[in-house]
């Protein structure tokens, strides 16, 4: 129990009987640093994928610009385009061309040079189908999706080069 008593100068003191009881323990510190701890790590786990999903939305946002430059220049050349043996017909596993002499050929070789610069192991594929009496042009793009993998099943994937460990988007042209 506190007790007021006077002073000799007209001034009052606080006294206490038993134990003073100043600021905090080690023990409240701790639990404060502890919770403290929990919060910044919540926190970077936000960080990690915010930043994972914005690295996923700009590959997204630059395949589709991409394919859709390449359906650009099939639309200004769309003869060559829809012909059996065009020469914008293309597989993943093609090389770029060396020295293009036409249009197409070109075309081709700066798009294929664009998706390598571009998007991580970016390839692409063009072919033409034939159906309804309508002539479509499919643009496929494919990037890798190994950037910051985790788990054990993706980095096998990655490790393989499977097609599970690729992204891949499909552009429909129809002429």
């Amino acid at each position: 129990m506190n007790v007021v008593t006077k002073l000799r100068a007209g001034s009052y003191h606080l006294a206490s009987r038993g134990l003073h009881q100043m600021g905090f323990s080690l023990i409240e510190v701790l639990v404060t640093i502890l919770i403290l701890c929990f919060g910044l790590l919540g926190v970077a786990g936000l960080l990690v994928g915010g930043v994972s999903n914005a690295a996923d939305s700009e590959s997204l946002a630059k395949a589709n610009q991409l394919a859709a430059d390449m359906a650009d220049r099939i639309r200004a050349n769309p003869v060559v385009a829809l012909s059996a043996t065009s020469e914008y017909l293309l597989s993943y596993s093609d090389t770029v061309p060396s020295s293009p002499t036409t249009i197409a050929a070109k075309d081709k070789k700066e798009w294929m040079q664009a998706l390598a610069a571009q998007l991580p192991q970016g390839k692409g594929r063009i072919y033409n189908t034939v159906g309804g009496g309508q002539r479509k042009v499919n643009i496929e793009v494919r990037w890798s999706k190994c950037m910051g993998t985790i788990n054990d099943a993706d980095q096998t994937a990655c490790r393989d080069d499977s097609t599970t460990a690729f992204r891949t988007i499909n552009f429909e042209l129809q002429l």
